[in-house]
């Protein structure tokens, strides 16, 4: 089959890194993938297969961009590829991709890859939602609650595909190399991240475990917000702003506690690979319910959004009880069976295939 991806950016992110690794074991399985840029000259930051074709949008002007000629830019780009069918994973790019293909009898597949209820907040980003759950072909969705947010028209043109991981990227996690005193997060440095709520929690952990060390991983337009409140705080030794890494796994294999902080989320990328590492993890119970979802009862720590206390409170257990923390970590370690990024690839395949 000709596949073909329309997205605004191949950058750091986990939509970014969900199509990459699936467009790398789609071209291993020798189906033909292409990839249109829509908002970025930026190149992919994920490696992909040479056979991937990567092409970006090119009318950029200090406006921005022209609808009209990403519309007319989209529809050109299709009719050259001749794909089987176009997938996109953002909201807005859907739409336009939508209204370029109108008259096509060409099947779109649109991705839910966040809350709807939280992402949909302007009016043209509900116009386009309406465009997207009336024009898609099919909706995969991370989680029942993303799924829950549509309408049943809607739900029964969906399904429920957990994002892949490439398990041969994971990093060897050896005991003899954890430092009990490393917290660490993995996410871009914006509002729904939250991090200033982890600042804060720690801040109170620090005060109880003088030796523990946060590390924040990722780049953002807060970057510099969250360096003055670290500094306000006396934190600077103890709270670290790493920036991005390419291979950031790495990075936080030795790390004992995983914490995600997110307002909302998808089925969280960062939380799946520390989870396959077996790494202690805590949540916020982000909605759609992505968080609830991966960690059920028994594979980590779920504690409420906003609440600075109750986070808290679950670190210091965590470096208090040690060998609560590491059944955690052992319980979380399982996720690998769930969604090695093979069979998820396949399963779009299967989905592909039917439309």
């Amino acid at each position: 089959m000709k596949l073909v991806f329309i997205t605004p950016g191949m950058t750091f992110g986990g939509a970014e890194r969900v199509i990459s690794i699936l467009a790398n074991i789609w071209c291993d399985m020798g189906h033909e993938v292409s990839i249109f840029i829509t908002a970025t000259d930026r190149p992919p930051v994920y490696k992909l297969n040479d056979k991937i074709n990567v092409e970006h949008y090119s009318n950029f002007n200090e406006n921005g961009v022209s609808h009209f000629k990403l519309i007319s830019s989209i529809r050109s780009f299709v009719n050259k590829e001749k794909p089987d069918c176009v997938i996109s994973f953002i909201n807005d790019v859907c739409a336009y991709t939508i209204i370029a293909l109108m008259g096509k009898n060409i099947p779109i597949i649109y991705s839910e890859r966040n809350d709807p209820n939280k992402t949909n907040q302007r009016k043209v980003d509900k116009i386009f939602r309406k465009i997207v759950e009336f024009g898609a072909t099919y909706i995969v969705f991370q989680t029942e609650g993303a799924k829950q947010c549509y309408s049943k028209k809607v739900q029964r043109k969906s399904s429920i595909i957990l994002n892949p991981v490439e398990l041969n990227r994971i990093p060897n996690r050896k005991k003899e190399d954890i430092d009990y005193s490393e917290i660490v997060t993995v996410a871009r440095l914006e509002p729904q991240k939250n991090q200033e709520l982890l600042i804060d929690a720690f801040n109170l952990v620090s005060k109880k475990h003088q030796d523990a060390v946060l590390k924040i991983y990722g780049e953002g337009s807060l970057k510099n917000k969250l360096q003055n409140i670290i500094d306000e705080l006396g934190l600077k030794d103890k709270v670290l702003l790493m920036g991005a890494k390419q291979d950031v796994l790495e990075w936080i294999k030795g790390s004992y506690c995983f914490v995600l902080t997110s307002d909302f989320e998808g089925l969280p990328n960062s939380l799946i690979e520390a989870m396959c590492m077996g790494i202690p993890c805590i949540s916020t119970d982000c909605s759609p319910g992505g968080a609830r979802q991966l960690l059920g009862d028994d594979r980590g720590l779920i504690v409420p959004c906003g609440d600075k206390e109750r986070l808290a409170e679950a670190i210091n257990m965590y470096l208090e009880q040690r060998h609560i923390a590491m059944q955690y970590g052992e319980e979380a370690y399982k996720l690998r069976d769930e969604i090695e990024s093979h069979t998820v690839a396949k399963e779009w395949i299967n989905l592909i295939e039917k439309l």
